[in-house]
């Protein structure tokens, strides 16, 4: 006989810090370089080279980092609530699937990470740097806000009495 669970399923809290160092961890397999370092990416074969830097550039200089490899372009965006982040996701869902370029998504309780990155042939193309751009026109419209001021998950501070 199949055991249900009950939703929300609700974590022991002694597990909690354990679950949190783990996926603090996870997706750390690439160091971030500076913007400022000699900027070297690997384009895509077949691409205008001279396009795809130039608009690199504009974006570097808008808050998106390589990896370091460069091949990948990657930005985190902060909202207000949950659900903002869950739309900016479903917004880029959907405009991936009209490009037919999809990208990774990190969705956390007050961001979503993207990561923009062309597989076949490996590099960067003009589809990234499309896409990185459609991101930041959504992200300005659903209304991003600073790091400090996003939606923290865990109970609201204490106040002092």
């Amino acid at each position: 006989m199949a055991t249900r669970v009950a939703w929300p399923l609700r974590l022991n809290r002694s597990l909690t810090p354990l679950l949190q160092s783990r996926q603090r961890h996870a997706f750390t397999t690439t160091k971030q370089i500076s913007n400022d370092a000699i900027m070297q990416p690997k384009i895509s074969e077949g691409q205008d080279e001279s396009k795809v830097k130039a608009e690199l550039k504009v974006l570097l200089e808008n808050g998106w980092k390589l990896n370091e490899e460069q091949i990948q372009l990657e930005k985190t965006y902060h909202f207000k609530t949950y659900t903002k982040v869950l739309d900016l996701h479903t917004c880029i869902g959907v405009g991936s699937k009209s490009k037919n370029h999809h990208s990774k998504m990190i969705t956390e309780f007050g961001s979503l990470t993207v990561h923009w990155t062309t597989h076949k042939p490996n590099g960067l193309s003009s589809n990234d740097t499309f896409m990185a751009r459609y991101c930041d026109d959504q992200a300005k419209l659903i209304g991003t806000v600073d790091q400090s001021e996003a939606q923290k998950c865990g109970p609201p501070p204490s106040s002092q009495i």
